[in-house]
Order: structure tokens, then sequence, then C-alpha cells
């Protein structure tokens, strides 16, 4: 059964002026990057050379959590619409599956739009997780592990059923739209990173992108992103880079920290914005498909 929020936290959570900001910030599209879900920061370098976006991806749509034709033992990409997971639930039932750690992060945003976007989409991750787990949404466990360190109190966040069974999954939001990716084997990380297109970016704050420009560099600072996440490392100063090796759609490259060698791709991604999707094999197919609630 699903936990359901303290009534202080619930009245919070449901007022209608907060309501009313989340549509109209996810309308004009203007979320901050602070509500991005491991957004970039100004220490990645710029050696994340560009590459072409697949066409080959597949499309469709899934209805709440289940993906129709996957590819077997490969990836699983949810395109979530914040407007629609926003209005699939009320926001005390999407409130009642987070954990304390995640209420606390909800707690943080001081906009009422913010915290609304934050609670549409992880409610939206829960219940693709725990479908995947075979798991009440509330019961998907998160431990953290860094790969540079060795630490499991910080890093990369892994879900995990009560029973142990562990999943290698991705988040990232940015704006009016979110990115879940599930990969079909445990022992195959993946990394996942969207980010809405903005005219006249200062790349210079941004040295992962080199020589971009609007979509194109959008795109390398998706796939610098993507990779860091799948290796579980983090942004350093010493950029992801590639080897020059092509598998397919898939690049091959060398991240800071990691001794394994990682693969990244662009997916398609809706209109005005680019994303990428990083994994530790090159092997695997990646189905891309709608969710709806």
């Amino acid at each position: 059964m699903r936990r359901s929020a303290s009534g202080s936290v619930g009245s919070s959570v449901a007022s209608g002026s907060v309501g009313s900001s989340l549509a109209s910030s996810v309308a004009s599209g203007s979320a901050s990057g602070a509500v991005a879900s491991g957004s970039a920061s100004g220490s990645a370098s710029g050696a994340v050379a560009s590459g072409s976006a697949s066409g080959a991806v597949a499309s469709g749509s899934a209805s709440g959590a289940v993906a129709s034709g996957s590819v077997g033992g490969g990836i699983r990409v949810w395109t979530v619409s914040v407007a629609s997971a926003a209005s699939a639930v009320p926001h005390e039932e999407a409130y009642g599956v987070l954990d304390p750690a995640e209420r606390e992060r909800f707690a943080r945003f001081r906009r009422g739009g913010d915290r609304m976007r934050y609670l549409a989409v992880h409610h939206v991750y829960r219940t693709v997780l725990g479908h995947a787990l075979g798991v009440d949404p509330a019961d998907v466990g998160f431990r953290r592990f860094c790969a540079r360190c060795g630490d499991d109190g910080h890093g990369k966040p892994v879900p995990f059923a009560p029973d142990g069974t562990t999943l290698s999954a991705s988040l990232s939001h940015s704006a009016a739209y979110a990115l879940i990716a599930v990969g079909d084997s445990a022992e195959v990380p993946v990394g996942v990173d969207i980010e809405r297109v903005r005219a006249d970016m200062d790349w210079s704050r941004i040295p992962c992108v080199q020589g971009g420009r609007n979509t194109h560099g959008f795109e390398q600072w998706t796939r610098a992103e993507a990779l860091v996440k799948a290796a579980g490392t983090g942004l350093s100063r010493t950029p992801p880079c590639y080897t020059g090796h092509v598998f397919g759609t898939w690049r091959a490259a060398r991240v800071p920290g990691s001794g394994h060698e990682w693969f990244v791709r662009s997916v398609r991604s809706p209109d005005g914005y680019a994303a990428s999707v990083a994994s530790g094999r090159a092997d695997v197919g990646v189905t891309v498909v709608s969710w709806r609630p």
C-alpha cells in the first residue's frame, strides 16, 4: 500500500496556487536549471565531440509504466511530459511514495512550480521502477555508490527492491519534459540526460561544449552528462573524451575516474530539446516511448 502524506505537508502540496504555478511554468518552459536532475556544471571540460542523432530509435507510447516492443537486452527510455505527470495523480498520493530524502529535497524548492515538477517526475520515476522491480512505488529504495572513490554514502543512486534486487536506471528532467532510462540488465549501467535548448546560451560557462551553438551545443552537453551519470563518477575538470571507436549509433568514450570504456548516443527528444543516453555496452538496442498516465 502507498504511504499517505502527513496533513501539514499534504495541505502545502495540494494547494491550488501551486498547481496553477506548475501549469504556468510547464506551459512557458521556464523551469530553472536547478530543477533538472544531474544538470551540468562549469567544471566539465571541452573534449566531448559532436555526433549525429540517430533516426533508428524506435518510437511508440507506453501506458503507465509498461513499454511495449522493448528490445531484449536493451535500454528503454520514457519521455515524460511533466504536465501530464502532474495531472495523473493527486498531489498527496504522489508525495506519499517519496522517501525521506526525496521529501527533504522537495521541501528545499522555494517555488511552487519547482516543487510540483519534482513531485510529478519522481512519482513517475518510482512508478516505472516499481513496475520493473515488481514492487509498490513506495517500496523502491536507493543505494548510492561513487565509482570514483568506492564510497557507498554518496554518488550514483541505484534503485533496489526490498528483496535486494537492483536495477540499472537513470533520470533527467529539464523544463517541461523528463527522461527515464531503464536497462534490461542490472549489470549494464545506464545514464540519460535531457536539456531544453535555449537561444544565446553562454557556452563559456560550460566548457564540456566545444564550438557548439544552440542545438549542437546542447547535444554535446547531454552526451557529457549521460556519460558521467552512467559511469557514476560525476563531472570533473577533466572531461569525457571519445576514443574514435564507433559501433553503429554508439560512440565509445573514456570517462575520468572510470577504467572502463563507455558508449553514448543521441536519442529522439521533443521539439526544442536535446537528449542522450549512455551505456556500459554497445551491443544493446534503445527503445524510446512516450509515457502516458
